[in-house]
């Protein structure tokens, strides 16, 4: 299957998506939003894929919404409408993917392009990449979760910094705030990210699966819930194939094949 804003690759249960506007810096219309909804359904859907990799092709990972392609005739209502759709069916089911979700940032990171950064698990940055929530700059409001994700990232006072002036980060200035979890020289990205899914992907899915939801509840429950939560969640991993082939593994001294036991359940 063919798309005209991205490029989906499968190779050792590893899905990489590449923005594929390098002409616009991969600047997101309608069509590149629809293209990723229907691929990230179909990584979170194939048993083949452990381990998502997010990133940009050329000079860019993202940067922002396309201005050059905005509707200017769309009313109030009609903008509201669109922009639920980009919040429930692209920006959500990137966050809520129930797979771990690296990306690999090769370069700027600006608006809308940092906060879909920011909904992936973690955040790999070549030395070149930088991040900046732009929208002051144009009269907008952060949108694609930005509001929501980046002060849980490094709290809020730092968040409303980088919202209202609208600086520009560098990477190793977002790994010293924590956007960034490391930076890593421009052309060993790629490697580095495929490493780090690697050992991802030799995990138990259903247990990574349990593990970033929960996680991803744990910043609005209480203690109580987590621990409610986590009984449950243990209660199953306790049940599954992977369980059973973690401590037959353990026995016999050799790694798990986690991935074979998952299609056993």
């Amino acid at each position: 299957m063919s798309y005209n804003t991205l490029l989906y690759d499968v190779s050792e249960r590893i899905a990489t998506i590449t923005l594929n506007r390098p002409e616009a810096m991969n600047a997101t219309t309608d069509e590149l939003y629809q293209e990723l909804h229907d691929l990230l359904e179909i990584a979170a859907t194939d048993r083949d894929v452990g381990c998502v990799i997010l990133t940009g092709a050329g000079r860019g990972f993202c940067a922002g919404a396309d201005l050059k392609a905005r509707k200017d005739d769309m009313t109030p209502i009609q903008r509201r409408a669109r922009h639920r759709w980009i919040l429930k069916d692209i920006l959500e089911p990137l966050y809520r993917i129930e797979k771990p979700v690296i990306a690999a940032v090769n370069g700027a990171a600006a608006g809308a392009g940092f906060n879909i950064a920011l909904a992936c698990d973690f955040i790999v940055a070549s030395e070149k990449a930088s991040f900046i929530q732009a929208f002051a700059r144009v009269g907008l409001v952060p949108d694609l979760g930005g509001l929501y994700l980046l002060g849980r990232v490094i709290g809020i006072n730092k968040a409303k910094e980088l919202c209202y002036t609208a600086r520009k980060v560098s990477a190793q200035e977002a790994a010293d705030m924590g956007i960034v979890n490391h930076v890593v020289p421009h052309e060993a990205l790629l490697e580095r990210a495929r490493a780090i899914a690697a050992s991802i992907t030799a995990g138990s899915p259903t247990a990574l699966a349990m593990t970033k939801t929960l996680l991803n509840k744990s910043s609005n429950s209480t203690i109580d819930q987590m621990l409610e939560y986590e009984s449950y969640a243990q209660t199953v991993a306790y049940l599954t194939p992977e369980y059973e082939e973690g401590v037959q593994a353990f026995r016999e001294k050799r790694a798990p094949d986690f991935a074979a036991a998952a299609t056993r359940g």
